[in-house]
């Protein structure tokens, strides 16, 4: 809200100068594309969690459909730790609307420190 527009040129105007495609958002939870990833990773931990398939099952179909990665190697990557601390802060920002409820299995990752590829160890087994 208190941004003067100059500032907020001059950041667009540098983001195209390191070859980023900026985009001008309100100031919101998530913003964007945390908001709408969120479902992404919630929605495939809840088909695991209700056994409907396994991860790796869940990362093919939806690599094979065209998402460069699955959501379970994107979670090893960012870190399972990482994300299940988004989708947490998310939760509570929205008033603990169900939608982004974090996992429990995101929760028994973090616990047992399998925290994805910066451990070796996330959905997948980097230590190979």
């Amino acid at each position: 809200m208190a941004t003067a527009p100059a500032v907020a040129d001059a950041v667009q105007a540098l983001a195209e100068k390191l070859g980023k495609q900026p985009v001008r958002a309100a100031d919101a939870p998530g913003f964007i594309v945390n908001r709408v990833a969120r479902h992404f990773y919630v929605e495939s931990l809840k088909l695991v969690e209700e056994q409907v398939a396994p991860f790796e099952v869940v990362d093919e179909l939806l690599e094979a459909t065209g998402f460069r990665m699955g959501p379970f190697r994107l979670m090893d990557l960012i870190g399972v730790d990482t994300n299940f601390s988004v989708t947490s802060a998310m939760f509570e920002a929205f008033h603990y609307d169900p939608k982004f409820r974090p996992s429990r299995i995101q929760q028994q990752k973090v616990d047992a420190g399998h925290h994805g590829r910066k451990t070796g160890k996330g959905f997948y087994d980097y230590s190979r």
